[in-house]
């Protein structure tokens, strides 16, 4: 048809995007951080299958389905219209230009596809530049660039049925399954011949046109996504989530800690930034975000990304030989510095590192590590934190605990139950790691004590630490502490293979986090227990037998460390649902959907003096349900849910699973 024009938009299209691609590729070079995302292949793929293509996310109820089904309808339609544009690439050298496989079945079958994706994807455009320009949601960056570019893809539709609608007429050739352009064919019938060419060649050069200028655009926009979307979920993490990238402290090159230049982030961090699509998912679940802290993960990534682009000229440059004016630390120059001119101190210590951001996200970016790694420079180089959070660093520095409670007190709650500690007889199946808010906090006490009856009642062999036990370092590595968080870490690693221990139960979701997913880094490889799965377990087995009514309609809360997480969600509620007369109700953000109470990431320890209280909308989260009382598995949320009921439900209490279960067992 056109062959000369199809040849110079090609070649001036795919020179342009190669330099761009370049240039965005190579960023990824000047990355810092080691990231190893190419092992277990096989896992990767179906997760990218899952996730990518089949867009598994964008389908959760509590997820926005309605906006994520008219996503997946856009992308679907990309996926199958792109053999589509390989045809019409074809004919613009050739107006006879078929390919191969495209007669019989196949072929019917296809264009019938193509032709409902038309359709279905020049709806799904209408509806959302309804929702961007008329009802404009909340979440989403409103912008014009994203108007633009839903307009650029129902250009693309319609030109690509109204040239097949020409197209028809012209060759006098209707092909079976191509309905939209037979449509298009029956309003265009009446048309000369002439006019049908115009309408047939300009059909063809503005979605050619359109095609190749939606690609070259894509690399400076956050539709880059459509790129690097797929590949994003394929490079996902696949560790434990709650298991934190170590820094090595013994290395006598380092000079500085944590990041602080754009430089020292992965390249995968870069490749989140390049995928992020602006939807706003992550922001609307965030409880920073949503009790007005200066959080938004959405836009941290935005701002790191920008910050990204602006230095890439000059990171690229480098690259190619180009010297530039270097800091004391051999980084190239900022002209404003990341942290404090360009993300705030306080939208880093907002995180409670929930990971409801990530567990929202379709393409899988990863916050919870970026912020961390920030903090860590805030904390470990340049001593930037608030008071309480350095009292906190002395206390577990000199007592083992945040709380500052001296260490001797470890474990005195254990005597008038009579469990020994492993110095006393360490022939035991189990070490029970009470944590430090059961050693030191009379709420939660109470909740080790019951335990421990609980499992001398069902014969489970067990001992404790005591004063040997310390702290697990896990509100000191998120603080950014990592050289406070691995010397705890070791010490009870130290401790642990003295005593030969093989299995740890611990009551803390926290605890219970670092020991099974961060000690290993460290050398120290435990079966490691909440007590929910091992009381479920116990129960299960009538090892223990709940006999007396508890006359409750309890509302269980999901801790963050034990749900999204480790995935612990249906153990604490068989657990109730086996206490005879508890009758349980579900919050409306519950299980992976949960909020967070507002202590994790070490906010425990930090006043909360911005917004409002997270723990107060988890509490009215809670109240809303009716229930009589909170049912929590944690003892950071049975303090911040306690301390919200006083201030927002005085009707209400709170009790952890196991002091409800210890009601219903006779324990003797």
């Amino acid at each position: 048809m056109f062959p000369i024009i199809t040849a110079l938009f090609l070649l001036t299209a795919i020179a342009a995007f190669s330099y761009s691609m370049y240039n965005r590729l190579s960023l990824l070079k000047v990355a810092q951080g080691k990231d190893n995302r190419i092992d277990q292949l096989g896992l990767r793929i179906k997760g990218m299958l899952a996730y990518a293509i089949g867009q598994k996310r964008f389908f959760r109820k509590k997820r926005d389905p309605k906006s994520g089904i008219i996503h997946a309808i856009i992308f679907w339609g990309f996926c199958v219209i792109s053999l589509r544009t390989i045809m019409l690439f074809g004919m613009g050298f050739s107006k006879n230009f078929a390919l191969p496989f495209m007669d019989g079945a196949f072929g019917f079958a296809y264009r019938a596809t193509l032709h409902t994706f038309l359709l279905l994807v020049s709806v799904a455009i209408l509806m959302f530049l309804y929702r961007r320009i008329v009802t404009k949601p909340k979440r989403l960056t409103l912008s014009g660039e994203a108007i633009l570019i839903l307009c650029v893809i129902l250009s693309l539709m319609v030109s690509d049925m109204f040239f097949d609608g020409s197209h028809q007429l012209l060759t006098g050739m209707t092909e079976p399954g191509a309905f939209m352009g037979s449509l298009l064919a029956l309003f265009l019938k009446n048309l000369s011949p002439d006019t049908l060419s115009v309408i047939n060649g300009t059909s063809f050069l503005i979605h050619i046109a359109l095609i190749l200028g939606f690609l070259n655009y894509l690399p400076y926009g956050k539709h880059f996504h459509i790129i690097t979307g797929v590949p994003n979920v394929l490079f996902r993490n696949l560790k434990p989530y709650g298991a934190l990238n170590p820094i090595n402290l013994e290395d006598e090159n380092a000079t500085t800690f944590g990041n602080d230049k754009i430089e020292q982030f992965t390249w995968k961090n870069y490749f989140d930034w390049y995928t992020c699509t602006e939807c706003g998912r992550c922001q609307d679940v965030c409880p920073a975000f949503n009790s007005d802290k200066p959080l938004s993960p959405k836009e941290l990534t935005i701002s790191l990304r920008d910050f990204l682009y602006k230095k890439q000229g000059k990171l690229v440059g480098a690259l190619n030989g180009k010297e530039f004016e270097k800091d004391e630390a051999g980084f190239i120059k900022d002209e404003k510095a990341l942290l404090g001119e360009t993300i705030d101190h306080e939208i880093l210590w907002s995180c409670t590192t929930c990971r409801a951001c990530e567990e929202a996200c379709p393409v899988f970016i990863e916050y919870v590590q970026e912020i961390v790694d920030m903090r860590r420079n805030l904390v470990l180089v340049q001593g930037a934190m608030a008071p309480e959070v350095q009292n906190s660093f002395t206390n577990m520095e000199r007592n083992y605990n945040p709380w500052g409670i001296g260490y001797t007190e470890r474990g005195s709650w254990a005597k008038s139950v009579g469990v020994k500690t492993l110095a006393e007889d360490p022939n035991v199946e189990y070490l029970y790691f009470a944590g430090c808010a059961a050693n030191f906090d009379d709420k939660n006490k109470k909740v080790a004590t019951q335990l421990s009856q609980l499992l001398q009642k069902a014969n489970v062999s067990f001992g404790i630490l005591g004063t040997e036990e310390k702290c697990t370092g896990d509100s000191a590595r998120r603080l950014g502490n990592e050289y406070l968080a691995q010397t705890l870490m070791k010490e009870n690693i130290e401790t642990f293979n003295k005593y030969k221990i093989k299995k740890v139960i611990t009551s803390c979701p926290h605890c219970f986090n670092s020991i099974k997913n961060e000690f290993p880094q460290f050398g120290g490889n435990y079966e490691v227990v909440h007590h929910t799965d091992l009381l479920n377990q116990l129960i299960k087995e009538e090892k223990i037998k709940p006999e007396k009514p508890v006359d409750k309609k309890v509302v269980y809360h999901d801790s963050c460390y034990l749900g999204r997480y480790n995935e612990i969600y249906d153990a604490p509620r068989e657990i109730l649902q086996a206490v005879p007369g508890v009758t349980i109700t579900e919050a409306q953000n519950n299980k992976s959907n949960g909020r967070c109470c507002g202590a994790g990431g070490g906010r425990m320890w930090i006043e909360e003096k911005i917004g409002t209280k997270v723990n107060h909308m988890r509490t009215d989260d809670l109240k809303e349900t009716g229930a009589d009382m909170a049912a929590t598995a944690c003892p950071f949320c049975k303090i911040m849910i306690s301390d919200g009921i006083k201030d927002r439900a005085p009707s209400m209490e709170t009790q952890d699973v196991v002091e409800i279960l210890a009601q219903s067992v006779n324990l003797g």
